[in-house]
């Protein structure tokens, strides 16, 4: 639905609603015209919130609850029995009728539709109780839109479950994309040979090469027809067992069983990409400056040209000039053709006349590159053979790959901001969304485009209509972890990362805790890339701005993770990190600690200090409880060991880990490459925990092969509280299922 239907949708609502019975106006008095736009903000949410509205009729006050969905019926229940209940009265669990032939209630149903719901609530005749009620509907609905309802879902869309595998994927986290790929893998709604692809995947982000080498299936994923995240998997187990200063030679003889798997400079999709590209292209005959300039204008040459190889193969951009003519036949045609060589068909194609027969082929081309050079070409035909024959031989192809040419031959920053703002069905908005996310790596990538996008998404980011603005924050969150993924810091990228952690802020009200968690993955890479004090502060003011939703017990663990991950990179002179963490940890103390996880408390009373602030101290905040006499303990001089690069939490967890267990020996380990000290412990400790959110590939790997087949355990996070937990979770599968919560702490007052 539109802006422009939403807000006539909501203009007759509200007529409906303030017609008689009703005897309220909408501008009879300034508060009942603040409930109303209350009410709206709270219904263009994403998800849709609850909200109040008052009525009088003959005689009477009456308080509407309307809820939007009926998954929020028994919660609203709940809060208006709370906040209202000694001063209203309506009929227990059960909401206005659905058949109610109230003109009020038919209003209502008009809006909500057969999802929503409401409940009646009548008001005593008396003043001090109206005003009583009217107070307390006010601080119920900064509440609600404060902390939104969170919706359970027993199942994920496979959308969601496929997102967050490229996000494990992209931060390094090993044991949460092997987690999550194992769902994908029992998913029925997944081909099996999609499954491979994905396994594929997964497989080339965390380099394991000989378990791909060694597989019965890597045959078949050469054989199939792959999508380009599988052909650049294959192509970096290519370049990871290719010498350093490998000659054409040398890769001709390792590539020959895998073909062409980039053939044009669209499909790349990594540094490893970039370069197979490279070298396959100059190893079947193209000359190097035709292949530099190719890269160059797609923005992946220094990529390339990164491997030492092909340091001295690829011209330094600036020292070519324009690469020599090819000379055009059908022969060169059907060789880069059946070699796979895309480019190089095109530059064939684009020296010859325009030709009816071989319309197909370009059209073809045109559809597997989307290359600008064979959108352009394309054009040229147009305008020599004319629409009709242009049309006529499109009309074969299928309709997305129609739109898929309609969007590449637009400027990516002008169709991103179109998608958005014009007015277009959702089914077609959300198609269009989709293209944008597949095109995006290779878009951005060209020279100057990702700095026009940025200075598009600022201003959209602030006008877009509040009912898209989630799609906007979740296609940028994508685009930002694909980008990263598969080209590093390239330059721009910290722009963007600033703007999407702005828009979060300022307009995302809905209290989603998995978009949350995406963003601070997206803030860690941009504080490890570096800011600058002000740019810090910055960052710091938008989290503080968005951060209220999460102001609860069972958010904690994110909000102190947040804590931990600015702390480690927070420059000397910048200041705003402690308005950051004031409400965080200020708002703990004995009526909530019994409700806190006590490694997650724990880490909190940690942090506090640094801070300036004073929780109670562990006796205070466990009064209540005794010691569990089941409650285990690890056997003198058992060793933990605990890896993570942000050293500041594993110390943290140590240091909590010896206070509760002081018979348990705890080492830290940081190192970001593999040394005989990183080995000697993952042989000998008996518990080993790696953060691998927060882990350097070669130490990692170095430690999994010391490790052999003894256990490791996989802290979920990169703060203090997923340590420790890990750390927990250890002792429980050596010593028994009896540390799951830490021991209570006693200290003597």
């Amino acid at each position: 639905m539109s802006p422009a239907e939403l807000d006539r949708k909501w203009s007759d609502f509200v007529h409906a609603f303030f017609s008689p019975p009703n005897e309220f106006s909408p501008t009879a008095d300034d508060t009942t015209g603040k409930f109303i736009i209350w009410a709206k903000e709270a219904w263009l949410r994403n998800p849709a919130s609850p909200f109040f509205l008052p009525v009088s009729a003959s005689g009477w006050t009456y308080w509407y609850a309307i809820c939007p969905s009926q998954e929020q019926r028994l919660w609203v229940h709940d809060l208006v029995w709370a906040y209202l209940g000694s001063w209203a009265s309506f009929s227990g669990l059960q909401p206005v009728p659905v058949d109610s032939d109230m003109p009020l209630d038919q209003a209502v149903r008009t809006l909500t539709g057969p999802a929503g719901c409401s409940f009646r609530l009548l008001i005593p005749k008396n003043a001090n109780a109206e005003t009583s009620v009217r107070q307390s509907v006010i601080r119920l609905t900064r509440s609600l839109a404060a902390r939104p309802y969170r919706q359970i879902r027993l199942a994920w869309p496979l959308g969601r479950l496929i997102s967050d595998f490229s996000d494990a994927c992209a931060s390094g986290s090993e044991s949460s994309a092997e987690e999550t790929f194992t769902l994908l893998e029992q998913d029925y709604r997944i081909s099996e040979t999609n499954k491979l692809f994905l396994w594929l995947q997964y497989m080339a982000a965390f380099a394991r090469w000989a378990d791909l080498e060694e597989s019965e299936h890597l045959p078949d994923l050469i054989r199939l027809d792959r999508p380009v995240l599988a052909s650049d998997a294959l192509a970096r187990l290519v370049m990871a067992r290719l010498p350093a200063r490998a000659s054409l030679g040398d890769f001709a003889e390792s590539a020959s069983e895998f073909g062409c798997l980039v053939g044009s400079v669209t499909m790349i999709r990594s540094a490893a990409g970039a370069q197979y590209y490279a070298y396959w292209s100059m190893s079947s005959g193209e000359t190097p400056e035709a292949v530099a300039a190719r890269l160059l204008d797609a923005g992946w040459l220094d990529q390339a040209r990164h491997h030492d190889g092909l340091t001295a193969l690829l011209p330094v951009p600036g020292i070519f000039g324009r690469p020599p003519a090819v000379t055009p036949s059908l022969a060169k045609l059907e060789e880069a053709l059946d070699e796979g060589r895309l480019d190089a068909a095109v530059e064939v194609l684009a020296l010859m006349a325009p030709s009816a027969d071989l319309l197909p082929v370009l059209i073809d081309l045109v559809t597997r590159t989307l290359s600008p050079r064979s959108i352009d070409l394309l054009q040229q035909w147009r305008g020599s053979l004319g629409e009709s024959a242009v049309q006529h031989a499109l009309s074969g192809q299928l309709e997305a790959d129609r739109q898929d040419i309609a969007l590449a031959a637009e400027p990516f920053p002008a169709a991103f901001q179109s998608a958005f703002i014009a007015n277009i069905p959702p089914v077609d908005r959300a198609q269009a969304l989709d293209e944008m996310r597949d095109q995006a790596v290779t878009r951005l990538m060209q020279p100057g485009v990702l700095q026009e996008f940025v200075e598009v998404v600022r201003p959209l980011s602030r006008s877009v209509s509040p009912v898209l603005l989630a799609d906007l924050i979740d296609l940028l969150l994508d685009m930002e972890r694909d980008l990263f993924s598969s080209a590093g810091d390239v330059n721009g990228i910290q722009n963007l990362r600033l703007i999407v952690v702005e828009a979060w802020a300022l307009g995302d009200e809905s209290g989603n805790r998995h978009r949350a968690s995406r963003l601070l993955d997206l803030v860690g890479r941009a504080l490890s890339t570096g800011l600058s004090p002000s740019a810090f502060d910055e960052l710091v003011e938008s989290l503080r701005a968005g951060w209220p939703p999460f102001l609860t017990d069972a958010d904690l663990p994110l909000s102190l993770e947040a804590i931990e991950v600015l702390a480690a990179a927070q420059p000397e002179t910048a200041g705003a990190l402690r308005a950051f963490v004031t409400p965080i940890l200020g708002r703990i103390g004995r009526h909530n600690a019994h409700r806190i996880d006590p490694a997650v408390l724990e880490t909190a009373r940690v942090l506090a200090p640094d801070f300036g602030i004073e929780l109670p101290a562990p006796a205070g905040l466990h009064a209540e409880e005794e010691e569990s006499p089941s409650r285990g303990r690890p056997p003198a001089g058992s060793s933990v060991a605990i890896y993570s690069l942000m050293e500041p939490a594993a110390e943290r967890a140590a240091s909590i880990v010896r206070r509760w267990y002081p018979e348990v020996r705890v080492e830290t380990l940081s190192e970001k490459v593999a040394n005989e000290a990183l080995r000697y412990s993952a042989r000998h400790a008996d518990i080993l925990v790696i953060a691998d959110k927060a882990a350097a590939h070669a130490a990692t790997d170095a430690l999994k092969a010391a490790r052999g087949r003894r256990p490791i355990q996989y802290a979920r996070g990169k703060g203090t509280s997923s340590l420790v937990k890990a750390v927990l979770a250890g002792f429980d599968s050596i010593y028994g299922g009896t540390f799951s919560r830490a021991p209570t702490q006693r200290t003597a007052t």
